[in-house]
């Protein structure tokens, strides 16, 4: 499903998280694998000992559906969650999707980021992934997990941040700051006239 974007609006980033997470599910595949392998070898033979021949047809199709079920419980499932996993940084948005039969889309308005934090374990800093947490302020916060390049992300997104037209929030309402203010001049200040004498 793609993104509708709004007016004006245009994709500026597009990724995935980063593999980190699934290396360990991929490296458990091999000796489930050849644990699997063996068992399969093991109950395939003629020479079974005791009453195993008679249950052999049995006992194959069941190791068989455990070897199955190990996998797709170990190492497909934490893959498929990775892949379905999308980041998506427009002008005006940060986008998490995801979901492969329940997809879920979590968004938030760029002008609502009060400020950008990155986290990082040792082995994040190694591979230059992280995580991304947005404080929306009002103890609101939404984290992306191992987003990859930490570093340029947030720069991404701080531009972008930068880019949006100059408006402040004042009780709810956008206000428009003075070019001359933004620049560092002193702000021309208009008073409402409202006919009463001070």
């Amino acid at each position: 499903m793609r993104i509708q974007l709004l007016p004006g609006e245009r994709v500026l980033v597009r990724t995935r998280p980063n593999p980190l997470p699934i290396v360990g599910p991929v490296l458990a595949a091999f000796p489930l694998l050849a644990a699997g392998g063996f068992g399969l070898g093991y109950l395939g033979r003629r020479d079974l000992p005791g009453g195993l021949p008679a249950w052999q047809p049995v006992l194959l199709l069941v190791a068989l559906a455990a070897i199955v079920v190990v996998l797709l419980r170990v190492v497909v499932r934490p893959v498929i969650r990775w892949s379905s996993n999308r980041y998506v940084l427009t002008s005006l948005r940060l986008i998490h999707r995801r979901g492969v039969t329940r997809r879920t889309e979590h968004q938030i308005s760029l002008s609502a980021v009060s400020q950008l934090q990155t986290e990082q374990g040792l082995v994040q800093r190694m591979v230059g992934s992280g995580t991304l947490v947005a404080d929306l302020g009002f103890d609101r916060a939404h984290a992306y997990r191992d987003v990859p390049q930490i570093g340029t992300f947030k720069k991404y997104v701080v531009q972008a941040i930068g880019d949006l037209p100059l408006t402040r929030m004042f009780d709810g309402v956008d206000m428009e700051i003075d070019p001359q203010y933004a620049r560092g001049g002193k702000p021309r200040v208009q008073q409402e006239w409202t006919g009463e004498q001070s």
